[in-house]
């Protein structure tokens, strides 16, 4: 009888400590995992390593917000999670990625004019800009995305942007987009004189500040010498 018991307790002991060891190798999985359905995000990658120092660094990252139903494909990214402001209350995600283009779930066709305020604020995340490279810091919560800072760089466009983002599509943003001399053929030139400021290389550029639900903001554009309130504005997808 104590030979079974000991059998037993060994055999608990090993079995534990297997479990533990492929914890272990596993954390960075299981964390990621544990995030992705705390926080409703889809998350997929090719290769994922974590360098001291650095974070967790990702080839061909992917992931979207299930209830907003938009994110970001990046060949390369660096993410270094923290908590935030309170234990399990929210995680912080300090990032550097490179070559991303936005996703979403629900896919759109390409705006042919740009004639509206609105389609010329969603313009930034059409999914056919590709972005040279993005870092931020966000702090992520179970109701909603706080931005605390957010940059964007291509060849095309560029776009800054901080503020709120809630899982009920309110949302409190500061929104400032860049246009190339390229792409501002697509917009129209009275656009260009009415609410855009001109930047260097033949650049151009308008800040916006869009505050209630996300389908229809109040815009408030904000200039160098002008301030244009358009109240509720219906953005189309």
């Amino acid at each position: 009888m104590p030979e079974v018991r000991l059998r037993r307790y060994l055999l608990g002991v090993l079995i534990i400590t297997t479990g533990l060891f492929i914890a272990y190798l596993n954390f960075n999985r299981i964390a990621i995992f544990a995030i992705s359905r705390l926080y409703s995000q889809e998350i997929s990658y090719k290769r994922m390593v974590k360098e001291k120092g650095t974070g967790l660094v990702f080839d061909d990252l992917r992931t979207t917000n299930s209830k907003l139903g938009a994110g970001f494909f990046s060949q390369q990214a660096t993410i270094k999670p923290s908590w935030g402001s309170g234990w399990f209350r929210s995680i912080l995600l300090d990032f550097k990625f490179k070559n991303v283009h936005f996703i979403k779930k629900r896919t759109s066709q390409k705006q042919d004019t740009y004639d509206t305020l609105s389609q010329l604020i969603a313009m930034p995340f059409e999914g056919r800009w590709m972005y040279k490279d993005v870092t931020g810091l966000v702090e992520i919560f179970s109701n909603g995305i706080t931005v605390k800072k957010f940059s964007a760089s291509g060849r095309d466009m560029r776009l800054i942007l901080t503020g709120d983002i809630y899982y009920n599509n309110a949302i409190d943003v500061d929104v400032t987009i860049l246009f190339s001399k390229d792409v501002l053929k697509e917009i129209p030139p009275e656009l260009h004189s009415v609410i855009m400021q001109d930047e260097p290389d033949g650049w151009k550029s308008f800040s916006v500040k869009a505050k209630g639900n996300l389908s229809s903001p109040s815009l408030e554009v904000t200039g160098k010498i002008f301030r244009l309130n358009f109240g509720t504005v219906t953005v189309r997808d």
